[in-house]
């Protein structure tokens, strides 16, 4: 049993954790930030969604973060296939990103047959046209707050031998460098 400067106490720090909210959000969304679709193809079968919060970790090994909202439906199964392809997109591509972020409306299996994918040797699989396509396997993940972060090994990348300005999303829109 807690005693009651402590359940005060934990009432303080929700209610600041309350307030902080909005602000916090709304300066993450000055952040410009790449534009990434995950996608993932295994025993827990095939999915994918457009995400901003990719964060390299270290190059030895080469990890990556991902930090996803507990609800996003891609959680189970990230745990169960763990292998996945961070296919980072280029300006050209902003359908696939609105398409993979649930804006167009298309079911998650539909999302698939709109676009050109081709595997990796991990089998996992990769938006053609995309700047770069990092296969990896989950080696951790915790939970904080709202979101599971997942880091992930990476054992395959190819880079595009072009170079289109990127798909950023910067203020709640999709932006380019140009």
């Amino acid at each position: 049993n807690r005693t009651a400067p402590e359940i005060k106490k934990a009432r303080r720090m929700t209610d600041s954790a309350h307030t902080l909210k909005h602000p916090f959000r709304d300066a993450m969304a000055s952040c410009a930030a790449g534009v990434h679709v995950i996608t993932t193809d295994g025993e827990s079968g095939r999915y994918g969604i457009t995400m901003t919060a990719v964060t390299p970790v270290t190059d030895e090994p080469p990890t990556i973060m991902l930090c996803i909202n507990r609800k996003s439906a891609i959680i189970p199964i990230l745990q169960t296939n763990r292998d996945l392809c961070i296919n980072t997109l280029s300006e050209s591509q902003q359908d696939i990103a609105e398409h993979f972020a649930g804006l167009t409306g298309l079911s998650p299996e539909e999302r698939f047959a709109y676009h050109i994918w081709n595997r990796g040797e991990t089998g996992q699989l990769e938006v053609e046209g995309a700047l770069a396509h990092l296969h990896g396997r989950i080696v951790s993940q915790h939970e904080i707050g709202t979101h599971f972060i997942f880091y992930v090994e990476i054992n395959e990348i190819k880079n595009s031998g072009t170079h289109p300005p990127a798909l950023l999303y910067f203020r709640r829109q999709f932006k380019s460098l140009e």
